[in-house]
C-alpha cells in the first residue's frame, strides 16, 4: 500500500475543520462554545453530538463515541485510516506525495476498499459505453434524451449503458486485473453454473450509479431497454459488504447539502425523479430506489433535516407506500407531509408537464399533514358517517400520534383531530393513551427479548479479568508510591482484581491531567514562594507535568483496561519524543482510546456543589495544585480499597489459625492506615470524608 509522508499528513490536520467535516454529514446548531447535533449513531431525539472545532474534536455522549476528522470518518463510512487521509486531502485540495502503486499493491488492498474501487471502475466504464461507444449512445443516450435529461445531468449522476454483450464488463475488467470474487460478490457479474465462466450481470440497460453519502459508488440500478416482458424493468445490485439497500437513498450525496439550506428533504420512489427534479432546480430530493422506507434511510435524512416531503405516484400503491412510511418518520421525531400527485403523475412526468415553478406551487398548497392524508385515504370512496369507518379512523390515527414524544404537540393534534371528526377530545385522548400503552408494551417485550440475547451472548463468551497487580520489576515502586518505606513492613499477598472497577474515576480525572497539560511543568516544590515580601517573583525551579505523574505513577497500574493501556502509550511517547502527538489518538486503531481520548480532551462545565466536594477540580491556574489533587485522591482510594482487602485476608488468617501470614497481613494494614491518614491531612477534612465514602 502506498505510504504518506508525515509531513503531508500534518499538513492535512492542520488544514481540516473538524465543523465542516462533521457538516457534511449531520445538521449542526451552534449552542455556546459547540456545535451539537442528533447522534448518527444512536436513535435519540435530544442532541448529545458535540463538535469543539477549537480542539478539533467531537464526543458522542450517547453511544460513547469520540475522537477528530478522520476517526469520525472511519465511524461513519467504514474507511481505513488511509482513505480517511485521502478523502481529507480531495475535500482541502491537499496534493499528496504518495508512491505510485503497483498492480500488486492494487491487488493487495484491503477487501473494503477493493470492493469501491472495483464498483468506481464499472461506474466509469458504464458511463463511457453510454457517451462513446455506437451502442450507447444509439440505445442508451437516445433514452435519457427523450426523457429530456440533458448532458450536464449525466455528468451529474454519472449515468450509463450497459451492453447487450454476455461477457463485455467481465473481460474489461479481467484486462484491468481485478478479482473475480469483488465482481461476484457486487454482483456485477454471475457464474454460469454450466462452463463456470463469468457474464455480465446487467446487459442491455441504461445505468444509475447508487452512491453512499460520501459520493462512493455502492452499487447500480439498471432499467432495461425495449419492451421485453420476460425479463425485469429494473434489477439493483445483490447486498455485499459495501452496499445495504435499507441503509441508501438515491441522490443524498447530490442533495445533502440543498436539504441543510432549505432545511427539507424531498421523499420519492424512483430514479428518474430525483434527476428530472434536481434538473430542474429543485435539488433537495432522494429516492427510497423502489424499496420500503427503512428506519435507516430515516436517519440518514435526519442527520440534515427533520422536515420530510413525501411525494408517492397518486396509485393504490404509491398511497400505501406512503401510509407505510408516515408512521416510521413520526416515530423518529419527523415532521413528515405528504403529497399526493394529480391524474396518477410520478414527480417525474409532473414536473416535466408543468415545470418547477408551478411543481412547487401545487407542493406548497396541496401538501397534506400525516393526519389530513390519513383521513383522506382512509374515508376515499367510504361512508364517512358510518360508525365502523369512523372506529376504524379513529383507532387508526390514535396510532400515528401514539408515536408523537412531544406531549404539547400530540394534545393539539388530538384537539385537531377530534374536532375533524366531530368527537369529544377525551374520546380521543383514550384512544391515542390506550394505544400508547400497548406501543409500551410491545417495547417492553422487545427489550426484554433483547437482554435474554445479550445474556445468552455473554454465557458463550469467555471472561477476560482485568489485572491491575504490579509486576515484578514495578512491585517495589509500587509499595514506595503507596508510602510503604522500604523495609517498614512486608508486602502483602497479590490482591485479588476489584470486580467493579472502582477507581475509574480517579484513574479518569488522571488521565484527563495528562493529555489537556502533557507540554507544561510544575514547581518542583509546591511550598515554594513564588513571590517576596514586596512582590517580586522568586525563581523556583519547574519540572515537566509528565516526568512528575510518570515517576509518581511509577509500579502503579490501573485498574480499567483501556485506562492503563492509555497511560502506558501516553508514558511511552512522552519518554521517547517528549511530545504527545494528541490526534494519533484521536485516529487510533482501538475505537476504545479514540472514545476516551474525545472524552477526555472535552470540556464539561463542574457543578457549583461537585466544585464543594472536589474543589481541586477548578483550574484556577496552579497545576500543581490540580496534579497533586487528582493524584492524592486516586492514591486515597487506592488505600482505602487495599485496606478493605487486608481486613478480608486477616479474617482469612485468624480463620486458619496461621500466626505467620496474620503478623505479615496486620503490619501492613497498619502503614496502609498510617499512609490513608497522612493522605487525608493532605487532602482536607472534605477530601478525607469524600475518599472515606468511597467517592470521588
Amino acid at each position: 500500500m502506498s505510504r504518506i509522508p508525515k509531513h503531508t499528513i500534518d499538513q492535512i490536520y492542520a488544514a481540516t475543520d473538524i465543523v465542516d467535516v462533521v457538516g457534511d454529514y449531520l445538521q449542526l446548531k451552534k449552542r455556546g462554545a459547540n456545535y451539537w447535533a442528533l447522534s448518527p449513531f444512536v436513535n435519540e431525539k435530544t442532541p448529545s453530538f458535540s463538535v469543539n472545532g477549537q480542539k478539533g474534536i467531537y464526543k458522542c455522549f450517547s453511544s460513547g463515541k469520540g475522537g477528530n476528522a478522520v476517526n469520525f470518518l472511519i465511524e461513519m463510512e467504514g474507511y481505513t485510516y488511509i482513505e480517511a487521509i485521502r478523502h481529507l486531502a480531495k475535500k482541502y485540495n491537499i496534493e499528496l506525495e504518495e508512491e505510485e502503486e503497483t498492480d500488486e499493491q492494487r491487488v493487495s488492498r484491503d477487501r473494503r476498499e477493493s470492493l469501491f474501487i472495483v464498483n468506481e471502475f464499472a461506474a466509469g466504464w458504464f458511463h463511457d459505453q453510454l457517451l462513446k461507444s455506437d451502442e450507447g449512445q444509439k440505445i442508451g443516450l437516445s433514452y435519457f434524451k427523450e426523457r429530456g435529461i440533458l448532458d450536464a445531468t449525466i455528468e451529474a449522476f454519472q449515468l450509463g449503458y450497459a451492453p447487450d454483450a454476455w461477457q463485455a464488463l467481465a473481460n474489461a475488467a479481467a484486462d484491468r486485473q481485478y478479482k473475480e470474487e469483488y465482481l461476484v460478490e457486487l454482483s456485477l457479474v454471475s457464474r454460469s453454473e454450466k462452463n463456470d465462466k463469468l457474464f455480465d450481470r446487467f446487459r442491455e440497460r441504461v445505468m444509475f450509479p447508487i452512491t453512499n453519502v460520501s459520493g462512493k459508488v455502492v452499487g447500480f440500478g439498471g432499467r432495461i431497454m425495449g419492451n421485453r416482458k420476460d425479463i425485469a424493468k429494473y434489477i439493483n445490485s445483490s447486498e455485499s459488504e459495501i452496499y445495504h439497500k435499507s441503509q441508501v437513498l438515491y441522490g443524498l450525496y447530490q442533495a445533502r447539502q440543498e436539504i441543510r439550506n432549505l432545511d427539507l428533504c424531498i421523499l420519492t420512489e424512483g430514479y428518474m425523479d430525483v434527476i428530472l427534479l434536481a434538473q430542474s432546480g429543485i435539488k433537495n430530493v432522494v429516492a427510497s430506489s423502489g424499496t420500503a422506507l427503512t428506519l435507516e434511510q430515516i436517519r440518514l435524512i435526519r442527520r440534515f433535516t427533520q422536515k420530510v416531503l413525501m411525494i408517492y405516484d397518486g396509485d393504490s400503491a404509491g398511497v400505501k407506500a406512503a401510509l407505510r412510511g408516515i408512521d416510521l418518520l413520526i416515530q423518529e421525531g419527523m415532521q413528515a407531509e405528504v403529497l399526493v400527485l394529480p391524474d396518477n403523475h410520478d414527480p417525474d412526468s409532473y414536473v416535466r408537464l408543468v415545470g418547477a415553478s408551478a411543481f412547487r406551487e401545487y407542493a406548497k398548497t396541496e401538501a397534506m399533514s400525516f393526519v389530513d392524508f390519513k383521513m383522506r385515504v382512509l374515508t376515499e370512496g367510504r361512508n364517512a358517517n358510518d360508525p365502523m369507518v369512523q372506529t376504524e379512523l379513529v383507532r387508526a390515527l390514535a396510532e400515528s400520534l401514539a408515536l408523537l414524544s412531544d406531549m404539547v404537540q400530540r394534545q393539539m393534534y388530538v384537539k385537531h383531530v377530534a374536532q375533524r371528526l366531530d368527537i369529544t377530545e377525551a374520546l380521543m385522548t383514550h384512544a391515542v393513551d390506550e394505544a400508547r400503552r400497548e406501543h409500551s408494551k410491545q417495547a417492553k417485550q422487545e427489550a426484554r427479548r433483547e437482554e435474554f440475547r445479550q445474556a445468552r451472548q455473554q454465557e458463550t463468551a469467555t471472561p477476560q479479568t482485568p489485572s491491575y497487580a504490579p509486576d515484578e520489576d514495578g512491585e517495589e515502586a509500587f509499595y514506595r508510591n503507596m508510602g510503604l518505606a522500604d523495609g517498614t513492613a512486608s508486602p502483602a499477598p497479590v490482591l485479588i482484581p476489584f470486580e467493579h472497577l472502582e477507581l475509574k474515576l480517579q484513574e479518569k480525572e488522571l488521565l484527563r491531567v495528562m493529555v489537556n497539560h502533557f507540554d507544561k511543568s510544575i514547581p518542583e516544590d509546591p511550598s515554594a514562594l513564588l513571590e517576596d515580601e514586596q512582590g517580586n517573583k522568586i525563581e523556583v525551579e519547574h519540572i515537566l507535568l509528565m516526568d512528575y505523574l510518570m515517576a509518581e505513577l511509577e509500579g502503579l497500574s490501573f485498574e480499567n483496561p483501556s485506562y492503563e493501556k492509555l497511560k502506558t502509550e501516553l508514558f511511552q511517547e512522552f519518554d521517547e519524543q517528549e511530545r504527545i502527538d494528541l490526534n494519533s489518538y484521536l485516529s487510533h486503531t482501538d475505537p476504545a482510546v479514540c472514545s476516551l481520548m474525545a472524552d477526555l480532551l472535552t470540556t464539561v462545565e463542574t457543578s457549583p456543589m461537585w466544585l464543594k466536594i472536589r474543589p481541586d477540580l477548578l483550574f484556577d491556574g496552579d497545576l500543581r495544585k490540580v496534579a497533586d489533587g487528582a493524584l492524592l485522591h486516586y492514591k486515597s482510594k487506592k488505600v482505602n480499597k487495599l485496606i478493605r482487602e487486608c481486613q478480608d485476608q486477616l479474617k482469612a488468617a485468624q480463620a486458619a489459625q496461621d500466626e505467620d501470614a496474620l503478623d505479615r497481613t496486620l503490619s501492613t494494614f497498619m502503614s496502609l492506615k498510617d499512609m490513608r491518614k497522612a493522605i487525608h491531612t493532605q487532602l482536607g477534612t472534605e477530601g478525607a470524608i469524600a475518599a472515606r465514602d468511597g467517592e470521588l
